[in-house]
């Protein structure tokens, strides 16, 4: 893993490195491209989670190399994250955002439901040590 300013770029030797928490979160999932604000969204549910990325079921199919913008909605999030962050109780609006890519595609149910393997790209440092020390803790 190596840091480019101030965010965390994974590699792809980390994919199965890492642990992974069989968690559901609801993640909105939009592809990176722009205009982004055009750019439809998808609300999914992951089925686990780790600090290289996550495996999601979708009813879009995005081809692996496609680029996403995701932002995972983890309740208690922000008590993992430091100094001031741990000030906030409430769960609406905790989340994480980051670049990713589709590295797996399988079809569940032909044409209706995919199930991707994505890798995260880009997260804020924070985010991302916030993230393994949530993982950590829930494991």
């Amino acid at each position: 893993m190596s840091l480019k300013g101030g965010s965390c770029a994974m590699s792809a030797d980390d994919r199965r490195n890492d642990f992974r928490l069989p968690k559901a979160f609801r993640v909105e999932v939009t592809e990176f491209k722009f205009p982004l604000a055009r750019q439809p969204r998808y609300e999914v549910l992951c089925a686990d989670i780790s600090v290289g990325g996550m495996k999601i079921e979708c009813s879009h199919k995005f081809e692996p190399e496609t680029k996403l913008q995701v932002k995972i909605f983890i309740p208690s999030f922000n008590k993992y994250h430091a100094g001031f962050f741990k000030v906030f109780e409430s769960d609406a609006g905790q989340f994480m955002q980051a670049i990713a890519e589709v590295v797996r595609l399988r079809d569940v149910v032909p044409f209706t439901r995919y199930e991707m393997g994505i890798r995260f790209l880009d997260i804020d440092h924070d985010d991302w040590q916030a993230l393994r020390k949530f993982i950590s803790k829930s494991a």
